[in-house]
């Protein structure tokens, strides 16, 4: 289920008094780039991406011995106690599962393995094996024991995976960090998930540009100041068999890909953790109870439909 897509995004740099002062790395599966407009902020770069991979050594479900691996190896059988930051991320997954109506469900995790789009490995699952871990992923749960910081999952054929939304948790950490640190004017941009932390000039904000899903230019801009603008869409990350492209985006009551009368949600606000589970969420729900979803909680968002249709809430 996911997600946050590379050069899904432009960033428009027209920054005039000063030139930016960037940084790229490879982490959380994903290009990951910093940048600082001012020169004593430079050593601030690398502390960032310090940060992104502790965050990356536990929270990756493909690392071996992250603690949500560890996690999902006890599942069904006993509860594992985790960092405090950890748990509360796991926590707010449990929330936003809630929130979401369950379109967002971080217990996916061995659907998305059985698929394992990305891998140059995919196949079309069986059927009845799908359809065996879906009704596991719905009924399955997520115990938490705050007093002692444990994660327990009941079901020993679910997996944690918050790869919807550990790239907008890391952004919120780093432009925290950055805060912290006094640095006055930033950009974060994980793979698609972008973060600004002030503004672009005394006047202006920052201009993001919206990449056209068919890779033709760009089909809207948006403005930010300290906030995040995170893309999701289904064209990048997908396979073919049999004539048919399968992308990945999981339908958690399907155990398949979406179908899709979406082709790129952006979800704009200052909560990138939020913003990331939206992306997904209002993908998974579709165009009419994606807008219900996002005009109940006030989020602001730029939708693209099938037929080209812009709408901008």
């Amino acid at each position: 289920m996911k997600k946050a897509l590379l050069l899904l995004l432009t960033i428009l740099l027209l920054v005039s008094c000063s030139e930016p002062i960037r940084q790229d790395r490879l982490l959380m599966g994903t290009n990951c780039s910093i940048s600082v407009f001012a020169k004593s902020d430079e050593e601030r770069i690398q502390e960032c991406f310090d940060i992104l991979s502790s965050i990356e050594k536990r929270i990756s479900a493909k690392l071996s011995e992250s603690e949500i691996s560890k996690i999902n190896k006890a599942a069904g059988k006993e509860s594992v106690r985790v960092s405090e930051e950890t748990f509360k991320l796991i926590k707010r997954s449990v929330e936003l599962h809630k929130l979401t109506k369950g379109a967002f469900n971080p217990l996916i995790g061995k659907i998305t393995a059985l698929w394992n789009i990305g891998s140059g490995d995919e196949k079309v699952p069986e059927k009845a094996e799908i359809e065996f871990l879906v009704t596991h992923a719905r009924e399955g749960e997520i115990v938490l024991d705050e007093a002692n910081q444990t994660v327990y999952l009941t079901d020993e054929y679910t997996s944690l995976d918050l790869g919807a939304i550990g790239k907008g948790y890391a952004s919120d950490v780093l432009s925290a960090f950055l805060e912290k640190e006094g640095v006055s004017k930033a950009l974060i941009n994980l793979g698609g998930n972008v973060y600004a932390v002030g503004k672009k000039s005394k006047k202006a904000n920052w201009k993001i540009g919206l990449r056209n899903p068919d890779g033709n230019g760009l089909f809207t801009t948006v403005e930010i100041e300290d906030g995040a603008v995170v893309t999701s869409g289904a064209y990048e990350r997908y396979f073919i068999q049999d004539g048919v492209k399968y992308h990945h985006i999981m339908d958690p009551d399907t155990g398949y890909p979406v179908n899709l009368d979406l082709t790129s949600v952006s979800i704009i606000c200052e909560d990138a953790t939020l913003a990331d589970a939206l992306s997904t969420a209002v993908f998974v729900l579709g165009k009419e109870e994606g807008i219900k979803l996002l005009t109940e909680l006030g989020v602001n968002a730029v939708l693209l439909t099938r037929d080209k249709e812009i709408i901008k809430l």
